[in-house]
């Protein structure tokens, strides 16, 4: 029976190592649990996003869209998600759908590619397009360095390695004109891209601060040659603000036939080509917030408005002011202070859209804002362009 009793020094020992196994699994199993929660958060940030069905497809009843142009802010309507499209969301073939953008001149293809960037961080699972002026790809010697042209050539590498971008170089739309000007180059090029069946088009500068509403326009939308943004409340006008179309080589080629028999701009090429308000986005694709938002409208703003909704509610913000420079530009205090909204709530939103576009362009693309000088005080202003 003695030869059966552990020691005190033995019990002891054997405690210890009880012990120390417990802390060790103890520390394991929280190793364990650890490593597959950061597995689990990154298996969630790879993993697309699969957008929401659309809102039923049935008029608004008024004032709510008024309400909307003129508010920026409101309730989102509650989505009416079919069996049908809950089925077919997670078989959406994104290979045909897409965001594009077309760029004409060297000073847009930043804000060209901070959108992009945007519906990148945004994890959208659509194809993202940057359409270019050929020429740009044409080699030069030491001779010709050009600084605007390596500039450029740096953010088309930017486009495509990091975030994903697909180049697609284009061509003049009319055959002879001249390949510098910016006047050459038009977005009916968009139609050429006929490997896509759905694209839809941003009009730079702005900032995306939802890409859900654009996922869910791009899934779930009938194919058709065009379907434009409003470019007022009574929808008697498109706007390019945001285009969805569905390429084609029969438009395509009536597009660049009349831009050889009557050049125009962009905006005027559309509104003679497509009917409104055939081809204007559906009323109910209002339910979803405001898809599009352009910041002079926060000058405006309601005494109600309220910037932590309108942040919540907005997914595109389109920059564009009619006696400002593009937010490209930095403009001096003073000036900025004279033109922007006067109703705090508003001021807040317009002020962090263009923070967030300085900081934006500086991530992205590497560059700070532009040098501006104000026209002089006797000199009359610079008419804004009309181009909605």
């Amino acid at each position: 029976m003695g030869k059966l009793l552990l020691s005190q020094g033995q019990v002891s020992i054997l405690f210890s190592a009880v012990i120390v196994f417990l802390f060790t699994l103890a520390l394991f199993l929280s190793g364990y649990v650890l490593q597959q929660r950061y597995v689990h958060s990154l298996q969630l940030a790879i993993k697309p996003r699969l957008p929401k069905p659309l809102p039923a497809q049935a008029p608004l009843q008024p004032p709510t869209l008024d309400v909307k142009w003129a508010r920026g802010m409101g309730e989102r309507l509650e989505v009416d998600e079919s069996v049908q499209q809950a089925m077919d969301a997670p078989s959406i073939d994104w290979s045909g759908l897409g965001y594009v953008q077309v760029v004409k001149d060297h000073s847009e293809l930043c804000s060209a590619i901070m959108l992009l960037a945007d519906l990148q961080e945004k994890r959208s699972p659509a194809k993202r397009i940057l359409m270019f002026p050929k020429a740009w790809l044409k080699e030069t010697s030491e001779d010709d360095w050009d600084p605007q042209m390596t500039t450029t050539k740096r953010l088309l590498r930017t486009a495509a390695r990091r975030h994903g971008a697909r180049l697609v170089p284009i061509e003049p739309a009319e055959a002879g004109a001249d390949e510098a000007l910016a006047s050459s180059y038009s977005i009916a090029a968009m139609y050429s891209l006929t490997t896509y069946e759905r694209l839809i088009y941003l009009h730079a500068p702005g900032v995306v601060l939802d890409a859900s509403a654009l996922d869910s326009l791009l899934a779930f939308s009938k194919s058709k040659p065009m379907s434009a943004f409003p470019a007022t409340p009574e929808r008697k006008e498109l706007s390019t603000s945001l285009l969805l179309i569905s390429p084609s080589h029969e438009t395509y080629q009536q597009l660049r036939e009349r831009l050889v028999s009557q050049p125009s701009t962009d905006l005027e090429l559309l509104r003679h080509a497509f009917d409104t308000p055939e081809s204007l986005i559906a009323e109910s694709t209002l339910a979803m917030g405001n898809v599009v938002y352009e910041s002079q409208s926060l000058r405006d703003a309601s005494d109600d408005f309220n910037a932590t909704s309108f942040n919540e509610m907005t997914t595109f913000v389109r920059l564009r002011e009619p006696d400002m420079p593009g937010p490209e530009y930095d403009v001096p205090y003073a000036e900025r202070a004279r033109l922007r909204p006067q109703n705090a709530q508003a001021r807040e939103a317009w002020e962090k859209v263009y923070e967030m576009f300085r900081q934006r362009r500086m991530e992205v693309c590497g560059l700070d804002l532009e040098y501006w000088m104000p026209p002089a005080a006797e000199q009359p202003r610079a008419a804004a362009p009309v181009e909605l």
